[in-house]
């Protein structure tokens, strides 16, 4: 028995318990603010129902499925039910291919109509081509686009990937997300198939999964007969991902639990997580352990010129937080010490020296799978050097055999003799001296050439479109790089390697920096949140506008008057998920050009009653 599964029951695990009990249709919608134990009632959730339908699940070979959003979520709830092999656990990406993977010749079909709707559109754009120059590139398009759409007609089988090759039978990520929602949506027969498989679905983290994906899911629910329950845990003010659906639109019969308890902070810092809720959907949180046991906290609200400077001034801070709580973690940049959030990822990779290596993957206009892949450490470009490069230049001469054998395509393609093995063996470690001297030797471009080579030695195993850009006449020279995915590499490409010492140390939680997104579902003693547009904030938030000192943009006043998300509602629950991370102790240093003005304005929405300024740090 795991301690979730024997924690105290709270309320909505005996209404959730109720609800299990039942046959037939149902469903439920789990509403849990941050702090609140949502994973603690989901896992028990799971071990009831497979406990006691365990016979009759067994009988019809099922399983109860819980998708949840990353790999590390996925494996500590696999882990909290003790591996039970009648439950299954995924993200959504792999719970979607795994739903569609036996349907091949509907791959097969969806993937045709795709390149002939690529196909339709270079055509559209030869014709409207202003230069010879982009003629011929579009032409070129189309043409590796037709030799794709040739290669079909040829595929025995159809493969998932992190990114698509058409022509060799590779869909990608962005494509699951597509593809999956829209046949389960249009074909009856995998709609059936799917609720005699997994008769009971939860949705971890329903708030930010994708609209399209919950579509289909209650489309399936709405089609499906006899036995079928669906259930989403999630946190409307917990929404980071725009691409999240946010609210769930439950069905007339569905059962609404809220859970309002909040077992992590101290009262100090609950009372701030409710001020800053209270204006976005108005729920409270309520302390979710006895007084005996609930600490009291402190939470404190600074308030600084913006032209103060930001390393002498946090410094400033967190030596006041440190004498006045008697807490040296404050000033401690090791495990256990601040954690400093920041609205977004520039401001960290200033402060951690991979400036340049942000800037790159975050170009005008750069295609989202990548800025956003870059900014939660999956991109593509990038994989080579956090799961190969960086650990080759590091592991001990025992420790790299094990690594080349695991990421090597030429220690793994094409070796029947143990000689050749040898051979090849000995050559790559040749080829690690030579990484390892390109590595240390550093400076600009340095990550191109430590990439180009490792491809060319058959180190790492890279995404087709990597393959096409560092080889456009080899294996994949049919995929279709946009301008905007080219110009990322050229600039990434031309990095110093030292740069991804800093973005790894980022994305592990190494540093004393993260933002909303790094720390999802993550909690910590102690929390600095960081208020601070002059360095450049994300387009869709803003700290100003939510504090009323900055006016609101036209699309800001279209969206709110037709009940749209706007800056102010998504700036306010960025704010909600970094101050409600914190278990003891918070601050929240908000920098502003008219420091009176902030002070007001923090009073007049109620989010600190005597804000502290450089004032205030200065007489200690």
């Amino acid at each position: 028995m795991t301690s979730r599964i024997e924690a105290p029951d709270t309320h909505t695990d005996r209404a959730l318990r109720e609800i299990l009990d039942r046959r037939g249709k149902t469903g439920f919608v789990v509403n849990a603010g941050a702090g609140s134990g949502k994973t603690t009632s989901l896992v028990k959730a799971l071990a009831y129902v497979a406990g006691d339908r365990r016979k009759q699940l067994r009988a019809r070979t099922q399983q109860v499925a819980c998708i949840t959003y990353t790999e590390v979520a996925a494996a500590e709830i696999h882990d909290d039910v003790h591996d039970d092999p009648l439950v299954y656990v995924s993200t959504i990406h792999g719970f979607l291919w795994d739903l569609v993977a036996p349907f091949q010749s509907d791959i097969g079909a969806w993937i045709e109509r795709q390149l002939a709707a690529k196909l339709a559109e270079i055509s559209e754009k030869i014709d409207k081509a202003g230069t010879p120059d982009k003629r011929r590139s579009a032409e070129q398009d189309r043409d590796r686009y037709q030799r794709q759409s040739d290669g079909l007609r040829s595929m025995r089988r159809f493969t998932y990937g992190i990114g698509p090759d058409y022509g060799k039978g590779q869909i990608g990520h962005a494509d699951i997300l597509k593809m999956v929602p829209h046949m389960l949506m249009t074909k009856p027969l995998l709609a059936k198939v799917v609720a005699s498989r997994f008769p009971i679905i939860f949705v971890d983290e329903s708030q930010d999964t994708e609209s399209e994906v919950v579509k289909s899911l209650i489309h399936l629910y709405r089609t499906v007969q006899g036995d079928f329950l669906l259930g989403f845990f999630g946190d409307t003010m917990q929404q980071i991902y725009a691409t999240g659906i946010g609210r769930i639109p439950a069905e007339p019969d569905w059962t609404l639990i809220n859970k309002p308890e909040n077992f992590r902070s101290s009262r100090q810092v609950l009372e701030v997580v409710n001020r800053v809720r209270a204006a976005g959907d108005g729920d409270q949180q309520i302390p979710g352990r006895t007084d005996e046991v609930t600490p009291e906290g402190h939470a404190y609200f600074f308030v600084l010129p913006a032209d103060a400077d930001r390393v002498t001034s946090m410094h400033t801070v967190r030596r006041w937080l440190a004498q006045r709580t008697s807490n040296d973690a404050w000033t401690s940049d090791a495990p256990g010490g601040a954690k400093i959030l920041v609205a977004m990822h520039k401001l960290a990779a200033r402060r951690l020296g991979f400036a340049d290596l942000h800037a790159a993957f975050h170009v005008p206009k750069a295609p989202a799978a990548l800025s956003a892949g870059f900014d939660e450490g999956t991109a593509w470009p990038i994989a080579p050097f956090l799961n190969v490069i960086l650990p080759l230049c590091e592991a001990s001469a025992a420790a790299i055999p094990r690594i080349l054998r695991k990421h090597s395509t030429t220690l793994r393609d094409g070796i029947t003799e143990p000689g050749v093995a040898r051979q090849r063996l000995t050559a790559a470690s040749e080829a690690v001296r030579e990484l390892q001297t390109i590595v240390a030797k550093a400076g600009e471009g340095s990550v191109g050439d430590a990439l180009r080579h490792t491809y060319k030695h058959g180190l790492i195993e890279a995404t087709p479109l990597l393959s096409r850009y560092l080889d456009p006449d080899g294996e994949h020279k049919d995929q279709v790089m946009g301008e905007k995915t080219q110009e990322v590499l050229e600039k990434f490409l031309d990095c110093d390697v030292r740069e991804l010492y800093g973005y790894l140390q980022y994305i592990r939680r190494e540093s004393p920096y993260s933002t909303q997104h790094g720390t999802k579902g993550a909690e910590f003693p102690n929390v600095i949140v960081l208020l601070d547009d002059s360095e450049g904030t994300l387009p869709a938030h803003s700290y100003d506008k939510l504090l009323g000192l900055a006016e609101l943009s036209d699309t800001d006043r279209r969206n709110k008057s037709s009940g749209k998300d706007t800056t102010v509602d998504r700036s306010r629950r960025l704010l909600y998920v970094c101050v409600s991370r914190a278990r003891n102790e918070l601050a929240i240093v908000l920098y502003a050009t008219n420091v009176d003005a902030a002070i007001l304005s923090l009073k007049a929405a109620g989010l600190a009653d005597q804000p502290l300024t450089a004032d205030d740090l200065s007489a200690t």
